[in-house]
């Protein structure tokens, strides 16, 4: 397919008062509108594909996975596999990599080269695509060094969703695979900043390099590492206007690590979560958030301008007695001039329930894990350990409800391809509020079921997001017929 010519067509959200948001830095982190001071720190920009078509419902994109150094700690270089943008012969591989912005209905042809040692694909997590270009090894064959693959898709959902590697997950994604999508909805808040945060962490040695070493810990738990990242430096650092309000969209792509979030106390209106605008926002005073989780969320800064406040992950007891490490500092926002943001409106979601009747067919699966030889912990769904698992049958348009039991002890955030589901009670009642989910934690010794309607044919896979988990069993796959 022949390529356009290259344009730079970024969807760019309007603040609510003047600021320049640049192509290279999108929407994903806004400039220090009202404060040109710097602040201290670094600053977790974010690059966007560039899109070559000039068509406005068509965004296409030349992406490369390729081997590239990171800064993950100041003067300390880090050998990393990363994207890159392949329509800037300059560009260099960043992690996160570029972000995919595009708007909901648009088409989006994503032109992908592996430059890597090792074959690989791209599962763009969340998004409902085609089978073929869901990404995974019973979908696609796997792109082979020097190889390449058209992904093809329209974009049905608004929200934040990502992309990332389907195959050897848990060694590619620690590696720098990863990247979010930002996908517009037709109405947006009025707000003075949209910020996308990529949450993740890393497992460094004293060089600044990534830990070749994998403990019993890390196979349990999923690898946490001891250096936390923000769009892929520690320490990050914004500047915001005092008493703003602000667009904070979240993903996390870490391994195995919980992030609970907590803004010095303030309530963090939730507006959405995986699959775009819940149908009523709400406040929480934290927020934990799970690998492969996404949240969207209005938050309003201290008035005082000179101050600053502070996001940090706080401790989250999700099993195995992982002890406390205290707070860790997520982002620091420096407040400058006083600015007054009003109320904005909070985009709602339209979501019908998804119906339920008696008859409605219901599916078991139990989450288990057998650590009886701690150098090779087993993780399992109904007793069978991927790849050898019983394929799940059901067909296009089929209503199901699924319960997740976790006969575990530890968490486990449980993932679905290719459609989206809705939280229900053990009556089967919907959760509220009514929101669209793709990830769901399901917390130890406990039952979490949905409703799921299925959609377009092909072989999906469900499976646990912790990496280290999905990686070693805890895998199934659905096969919807037409």
């Amino acid at each position: 397919m022949p390529l356009a010519s290259p344009s730079r067509k970024i969807h760019a959200v309007s603040g609510q008062y003047p600021c320049s948001f640049g192509a290279v830095i999108g929407l994903a982190m806004a400039c220090a509108c009202g404060d040109n001071t710097q602040p201290p720190g670094r600053s977790p920009a974010l690059s966007v594909l560039t899109d070559l078509d000039p068509a406005a419902d068509v965004v296409e994109v030349m992406l490369v996975a390729t081997p590239a150094q990171v800064e993950y700690l100041d003067g300390k270089t880090a050998q990393v596999w990363a994207f890159r943008d392949g329509a800037d012969p300059g560009s260099a591989g960043s992690v996160p990599g570029p972000m995919l912005e595009a708007k909901l209905g648009d088409r989006v042809v994503v032109h992908f080269r592996n430059e890597l040692p090792e074959e690989t694909t791209i599962h763009w997590h969340g998004l409902r695509v085609p089978n073929a270009a869901d990404g995974t090894p019973v979908a696609q064959m796997p792109i082979p060094p020097g190889g390449t693959y058209d992904y093809e898709m329209t974009l049905v959902d608004e929200g934040l969703f990502w992309y990332h590697p389907h195959m050897h997950g848990d060694v590619q994604i620690e590696r720098g695979l990863y990247a979010p999508i930002l996908v517009h909805g037709a109405t947006r808040p009025v707000v003075a900043a949209d910020r996308v945060f990529v949450l993740d962490d890393v497992k460094l040695d004293a060089s600044g390099e990534l830990s070749t070493y994998t403990d019993t810990l890390d196979l349990m738990l999923g690898r946490q590492g001891n250096v936390v990242l923000v769009n892929g430096v520690p320490d990050a650092h914004v500047t915001a206007a005092a008493g703003s309000i602000e667009r904070w969209r979240f993903v996390n792509a870490a391994n195995g690590r919980y992030f609970n979030l907590d803004l010095d106390g303030r309530p963090l209106r939730v507006i959405g979560t995986d699959g775009g605008p819940v149908n009523e926002p709400y406040d929480v005073q934290q927020l934990v958030v799970a690998p492969g989780e996404r949240y969207d969320l209005l938050v309003t800064l201290p008035s005082a301008p000179g101050g600053e406040v502070v996001l940090r992950t706080v401790h989250y007891d999700r099993g195995h007695d992982i002890p406390d490490p205290g707070p860790i500092d997520l982002v620091t926002v420096s407040l400058g001039a006083t600015v007054s943001s009003g109320d904005p409106m909070a985009p709602r979601g339209v979501i019908e329930a998804i119906p339920i009747a008696g008859d409605t067919t219901r599916r078991r699966f139990v989450l288990r894990e057998d650590d009886s030889n701690p150098q090779s912990p087993v993780f399992l769904i109904n007793d069978e350990v991927y790849p050898d698992v019983t394929i799940v049958p059901s067909a296009v348009g089929a209503i199901e409800i699924w319960e997740i039991e976790n006969d575990s002890e530890m968490d486990h955030p449980f993932h679905l391809h290719g459609m989206s589901f809705q939280v229900v009670g053990s009556d089967g009642s919907i959760a509220t509020p009514l929101a669209w989910k793709d990830t769901v934690n399901v917390p130890r010794s406990t039952t979490v079921s949905f409703a799921v309607r299925m959609g377009d044919p092909g072989r999906w896979m469900f499976h646990c997001h912790i990496l280290e988990h999905a990686e070693r069993g805890m895998m199934g796959e659905l096969a919807v017929s037409p």
